[in-house]
Formats: structure tokens, sequence, C-alpha cells
């Protein structure tokens, strides 16, 4: 399997480079989407206020208002709970380690498990085997046309039909191996 892999690496993810990916993965595929909800319930909002000064003792307007409000307010609050309880899971996991294999057409991400009852910080380099076992499931991404790559200052964000994203920091990689990289995205539209 190994062999058909241009490029084969191992990585570590840290909790504050997840956290920025996290966020700009949402700037780019969440916060619009929230942004025009957002603002369409602010224009109602707006628009039974409007309506409630012609007819001041109508009720369900300020009902419908606080309504507006309220669906507006969990537009804005929702997706940061869920990027705050994200990025909480992923502090209390660590820093797990992963590799990413990059073949002609695929790209597959593997998450590297240590030995049974040790835990990273107390692992010594006797104790980690030769040949690290991939977990059995691995992710795989089709190059083609649910794939996009998205590249930031300190990282690749490899998406894969924009509900699943992959982490790829700069950091680990030399010049070569961020070539290869950024070459998947040039492939995938060189196949359109």
């Amino acid at each position: 399997m190994e062999n058909e892999y241009k490029l084969t690496k191992e990585y570590k993810v840290s909790y504050d480079l997840f956290r920025e990916a996290y966020r700009a993965y949402q700037k780019k595929y969440i916060y619009p989407k929230s942004y025009v909800y957002m603002t369409l319930f602010l224009v109602l909002a707006a628009s039974f206020v409007a309506a409630s000064f012609v007819e001041p003792t109508n009720t369900l307007g300020y009902i419908l208002i606080v309504v507006c409000l309220a669906f507006a307010f969990r537009e804005w609050y929702n997706p940061r709970k869920i990027r705050n309880s994200l990025v909480d899971t992923v502090k209390e996991l660590g820093e797990p380690l992963y590799k990413i294999g990059i073949g002609e057409d695929f790209i597959d991400i593997m998450t590297i498990v240590f030995p049974e009852g040790k835990i990273e910080g107390e692992l010594a380099d006797e104790d980690i085997p030769q040949e690290i076992e991939p977990m059995p499931e691995k992710s795989r991404i089709e190059i083609g046309a649910g794939y996009k790559l998205l590249e930031y200052d300190k990282f690749f964000l490899l998406l894969d039909r924009k509900t699943m994203f992959y982490i790829l920091p700069k950091d680990d990689f030399s010049e070569d191996e961020l070539a290869v990289v950024r070459a998947t995205y040039k492939k995938k539209k060189k196949n359109k």
C-alpha cells in the first residue's frame, strides 16, 4: 500500500491550530449562511416593529418581534457554541498522531494508535513499535468534484464535499512535501 503513495507523512494537530482551522472553516462555509438568516430575522423584526406603530394594540406583532430576535440571536450564537464544544473535545483528546498518504487520485488520512495503557507523554523511544499500525478505518478523499484544498498561513484545509474537513499543519512538512499537497488541487482542476 505504501508504494502507491507519492507522499506519506506523520503529523500532529495542536489544540490552537485546530481552533484556528475550525474558525477558518466556519468563516468560509458556516457564517455566510448564518449571517443571511440572521439578517432575514432582523429585517422581519424591524418590519414587525414598523407594523406595531401602525397598530399598537396588536400583541401578536410584539410576540413576533421577540421570536424574530430570538431566532437571530440563535443564528449568531449556535456556530460559536458548536465551535467551543468541538474545540474543548479536541483539547481533551490531546494531540493524536495522524498519517497522510497522497496517491494519484486520492488522499488517505489515518489516526495512529499508540500501544495500549500508555499515553503520549509516557512513551519512550524503545516503546514505539518499529511499524506503527494505523487504525483499521482510514478516511479516503477522492480527488474529484467534491474535493477542495484551502491554503492558509499555518495550515491546509482538505475538504471532502464541504461536509468533512481535515487539517494539515504546514510546520511539519518540507517545501517539496507542501508542493505535493498543493499539486492535489491543481490535478483536480485539470480533471474538470
